[in-house]
């Protein structure tokens, strides 16, 4: 019996079985790029503690945007259809504020806190833009 199933394991065979048993497990690269647009600041991630350190875009070979010099980016796993969700602290310089934050190149409406909460989802493609302009605090 062993001798007729092996019979059929070519290695076409072997190829297609093995991408069958991996198509369930496939990740996905969710990817966040985050910058200050115009300095005045700095951005940082809330959890400082992540298991991935961000880096600089462009020391990133993957990193295909287009990012500025300062840009950062960071990745995490997860599957297809799922999303991840990371918390951004912008600390503005003494004197300035926060005017507002983009996400993907629109502004982010209603937000002019320290804080922005990015969620990035396949409907992105799995790529998160995140900046913050600052202004100065008028009195």
């Amino acid at each position: 019996m062993a001798k007729k199933f092996t019979k059929f394991l070519t290695p076409g065979v072997i190829v297609i079985m093995a991408l069958g048993l991996f198509a369930g497990c496939t990740d996905y690269g969710y990817t966040f790029h985050f910058d200050v647009d115009g300095g005045n600041g700095e951005i940082a991630i809330e959890n400082e503690n992540l298991a991935r350190k961000p880096g600089l875009c462009s020391e990133q070979p993957s990193c295909t945007l287009g990012c500025s010099d300062t840009s950062h980016v960071v990745s995490f796993m997860g599957g297809k259809k799922g999303s991840v969700e990371i918390t951004f602290i912008a600390k503005p310089d003494e004197g300035y504020q926060v005017k507002e934050w983009r996400f993907n190149g629109g502004i982010v409406e209603g937000n002019k806190t320290n804080s922005y909460k990015a969620r990035v989802s396949s409907e992105q493609n799995y790529n998160g833009v995140i900046s913050v302009i600052f202004e100065l605090i008028q009195k």
